[in-house]
């Protein structure tokens, strides 16, 4: 009895060990896929990295979600989102939001891919866009993600009126960002940047420019990351456009001077350049 039970032991722990070696394996076999799939994501193979993060779940093969699993998705939805495949972030991003709660960042990217579905996808319209936006609100959402969000709202209402020539479009971009510049407490410059562009498109130079004062002055005295350059950049040249509007030549080839002296010249702001020059001489 006793070689019975010793032989029943033996077995248990050999099958113990062959899982562990079997789970083993499946973890470097998924970890392998992964890190396959991030390059692929940098490298701007956003298709073949979205196959080499299914292959990394379909090792996996839990319906549980955890993890490094959640990590997997996480990525999956970004190659997705810039592959174009929007319907298909949609569902990795509602998958990742019942494994791991109702994180900002994923209402923040929801919002922004139903702004892309919005007109294309028949189940899906701009108020779920703003919905989503909405929620992240709700939750005290203060990210830069959550600005480009409601960036890409306005901007859907914009490109809308250029498509249909409905002045209404522009006025729910323009509720849209007075919203904005509320919830941000008119503290960031980048939603400035987008309310002097679209003031501009109003025909409204005044409210623009008070815009534009307003970026810039949360700029002028801070260390610039790239992003912040962009829009220094964007109030910059909405400045100069500006005055160019108001027939005001001499300020605007002073202001449109100013930017090439900080960003050097491209084919825009030369050909501005010229105009002005045209007009002054």
């Amino acid at each position: 009895m006793a070689l019975v039970a010793q032989g029943k032991i033996k077995k248990v722990f050999i099958a113990g060990i062959m899982a562990i070696l079997f789970l083993s394996g499946c973890s470097v076999k998924e970890k392998k896929y992964f890190e396959s799939g991030k390059i692929l994501l940098d490298e701007g193979n956003y298709a073949e990295a979205v196959e080499a993060f299914d292959k990394a779940i379909g090792v996996h093969g839990s319906k549980n979600i955890r993890g490094l699993e959640i990590d997997i998705l996480r990525y999956r939805a970004e190659a997705e989102y810039k592959a174009g495949d929007y319907k298909a972030a949609e569902h990795t991003y509602k998958l990742l939001i019942s494994a791991d709660e109702e994180r900002r960042e994923y209402i923040d990217m929801l919002t922004i891919i139903y702004t892309n579905l919005s007109n294309v996808d028949m189940d899906i319209d701009i108020t779920d866009a703003i919905e989503m936006y909405n929620k992240a609100e709700s939750l005290d959402d203060r990210s830069e993600l959550h600005i480009n969000a409601g960036i890409a709202i306005v901007k859907y209402y914009e490109d809308m009126y250029e498509k249909n020539a409905d002045s209404s479009y522009l006025d729910k971009a323009e509720e849209f960002l007075e919203k904005q510049l509320k919830e941000t407490d008119r503290k960031n410059a980048k939603v400035f940047a987008v309310y002097a562009k679209h003031m501009s498109k109003r025909e409204d130079y005044d409210k623009a420019l008070e815009a534009v004062d307003e970026g810039i002055a949360l700029l002028e005295n801070k260390d610039l990351v790239s992003s912040d350059e962009e829009t220094m950049k964007s109030l910059m040249f909405s400045k100069g456009s500006c005055y160019e509007y108001m027939g005001e030549y001499d300020k605007a080839l002073e202001c449109f001077n100013a930017y090439i002296d900080k960003y050097g010249e491209d084919d825009t702001v030369s050909h501005e350049v010229a105009f002005l020059n045209s007009r002054i001489r």
